[in-house]
């Protein structure tokens, strides 16, 4: 093995050492227990505020009415598709059925159709 000048190793030390000081203050060490830096810059913000909470539950309320949305958007899809007109649906998060209120003609119609299959369980004349 070749050992190396010693302009060679002060040059390699001192590479090494500059990289080590540019890591540390960067940050580019990692830390255990997964750190993030977003939680210290937010997590102060709502640390003893009941702000955060508020927020938190309001945006579980908006994805819940989004999800309903959807699922009641595409069962009038269906129904309409059927030939009915519909006026209403309504589903419940976690129900089995979804219920819509249609019409055909002049006869009004109460349709229960299965969830997630949109299969039709049943169809009653109103």
């Amino acid at each position: 093995m070749k050992a190396l000048s010693s302009s060679t190793l002060k040059n390699v030390i001192s590479g090494s050492i500059v990289a080590t000081l540019l890591a540390v203050t960067t940050g580019c060490v990692t830390t255990p227990g997964g750190y993030n830096v977003y939680d210290d810059i937010y997590g102060d913000v709502y640390k003893d505020n009941k702000e955060h909470e508020k927020h938190k539950n309001k945006h579980k309320k908006a994805d819940k009415n989004v999800y309903s949305a959807a699922i009641e958007r595409r069962a009038a899809n269906k129904v309409s598709s059927m030939g009915y007109r519909v006026k209403d649906v309504k589903y419940k998060k976690g129900d089995r059925k979804i219920k819509v209120k249609a019409e055909r003609g002049r006869d009004d119609y109460k349709i229960e159709l299965g969830y997630p299959s949109y299969n039709v369980i049943k169809i009653k004349k109103d």
